[in-house]
């Protein structure tokens, strides 16, 4: 089954088809998480200037390219990778089960789908892309009826002082329900009630949670029990659950509009 490639103006969005689509991909992402995030890459990322691992070749890679810029290997502006529970193959695990116990989400019933890896060039960072990134990931859900996403949610920096406001509001008022929660690894966990309920203001908090996570919060998503600090990438995450016939009817509100 193919996806079907979705314009906006210059931009569409893909799985991307070659080798050289998803390596520039991988540049992005090292651009992102390792130049401009300030991660620390492994010496051979930083010979290649690409972020890469062994999870990369059983997944889906969807990519936004502006078809507008001259240089082709320079197109991918935005990506996500994707990661079916059928698409494992002779992996053991999910990327995100070396920071979170996922085993309630993995006891679901049909296909679920792991979002990871998500990034857009700094110069693309607006509603427009967005929307039709999610276009991407809604057409994704429905064409391999999708019943649960998950992943990692990252908070830039892992000053848990820092975030004390973002991660107890998210904690008081998106915890997932117990049947789907995700919880951190014991060796890695860190509280995310930092604050009582009671003395969080919520608009000030929302507007504290990373852009990425508040999407999936409109979307009806959750997130999971404890945070982990990541110092390769220089991030504090939290695990995310969305359950997709949420999305798909707010996807249809929100995000299925034209462009």
């Amino acid at each position: 089954m193919e996806f079907e490639e979705i314009t906006a103006g210059n931009l569409a969005v893909r799985i991307a088809k070659t080798e050289a689509e998803i390596v520039a991909a991988q540049k992005l992402r090292y651009r992102i998480f390792f130049e401009e995030m300030k991660g620390i890459p492994t010496p051979e990322m930083k010979q290649q200037q690409r972020d890469f691992d062994q999870f990369d070749a059983n997944c889906d890679h969807l990519i936004i390219v502006d078809n507008d810029l001259p240089d082709h290997s320079n197109q991918v502006v935005g990506t996500y990778r994707l990661m079916r529970r059928n698409n494992l193959g002779n992996l053991e695990h999910f990327y995100t089960e070396g920071e979170f116990d996922i085993s309630a989400i993995k006891k679901e019933e049909g296909e679920i789908l792991e979002l990871g890896r998500s990034c857009v060039d700094a110069n693309y960072r607006n509603r427009s892309l967005m929307n039709l990134l999610w276009k991407g990931i809604g057409t994704y859900v429905s064409q391999y009826d999708i019943k649960l996403m998950f992943g990692c949610g990252s908070f830039a920096g892992i000053d848990i002082e820092e975030h004390r406001l973002a991660l107890s509001y998210l904690y008081h008022y998106h915890l997932a329900p117990d049947a789907i929660r995700a919880v951190a690894l014991k060796d890695q966990y860190v509280e995310m009630n930092q604050m009582a309920k009671e003395s969080i203001n919520e608009k000030e908090a929302f507007n504290a949670v990373p852009a990425l996570i508040k999407g999936y919060l409109r979307l009806g998503g959750y997130v999971g029990l404890g945070a982990v600090v990541d110092k390769d990438f220089n991030t504090t995450d939290v695990g995310i659950i969305v359950q997709s016939d949420l999305v798909t009817e707010k996807y249809a509100q929100r995000y299925a509009k034209p462009l």
